[in-house]
């Protein structure tokens, strides 16, 4: 676990005043979709999957309850469009910035650590290693552990360049805008919901 940057008491008091926000961040595989689903559950806020409204933008409304969609082979075709179309991101982040504005929200979101400010949300990243991450992703797909490091490497590789050249930021490399990074790695499901909910409440308390 590692605390980045400093944040004034401003920012702090901020957060208290409003409704806050949760804004989850993290590697594929390092497990922050059932975290954002249990951190919503227990501070009673609205989850919001930037990946969702990407995927339906892209593939409809059917490829919501897919949750492998991003490591299948047809999502290939989908980092084409948005390499060619980065508006389709650019929307995204419109809607989830919107969202933010109000209040109440888990964003699960690979940008919104970095477009929103310190006193705009309590900003996570999660990250495991690769080996242990393949390992969930082949359970969920039922695939091999291979071909889901395969699948991984190509979502990810693909998905920094498109941040890179639309905000300038590095994915998974740059991790300063975040108040808390931890590594899943040796952690199950319960360990890192005890670890952020205690995290959280002491940032709110």
């Amino acid at each position: 676990m590692k605390f980045l940057g400093p944040y004034l008491m401003s920012e702090v008091i901020f957060m208290r005043r409003k409704k806050f926000n949760v804004c989850l961040s993290g590697l594929t595989g390092s497990g922050k979709s059932t975290l954002a689903r249990k951190l919503a559950e227990r501070y009673g806020l609205k989850r919001v999957s930037g990946g969702d409204i990407l995927k339906e933008l892209i593939g409809g409304k059917d490829s919501l309850y897919d949750p492998g969609w991003w490591e299948r082979d047809l999502a290939s075709e989908a980092m084409e469009r948005r390499l060619a179309n980065p508006e389709l991101d650019r929307e995204v982040d419109r809607r989830l910035m919107e969202l933010a504005k109000e209040g109440g929200y888990v964003l699960d979101s690979w940008t919104m650590a970095y477009l929103l400010g310190p006193g705009d949300c309590i900003k996570i990243f999660l990250k495991a290693d690769i080996e242990i991450r393949a390992l969930r992703v082949a359970r969920r797909d039922r695939i091999s552990i291979e071909e889901a490091i395969r699948r991984i490497k190509l979502k990810e590789e693909e998905t920094y360049k498109i941040y890179k050249r639309l905000y300038g930021f590095e994915l998974g490399k740059d991790l300063t805008p975040f108040h808390l990074v931890l590594d899943t790695t040796k952690l199950n499901v319960n360990d890192v919901f005890a670890i952020v909910s205690k995290f959280i409440d002491g940032w709110l308390d």
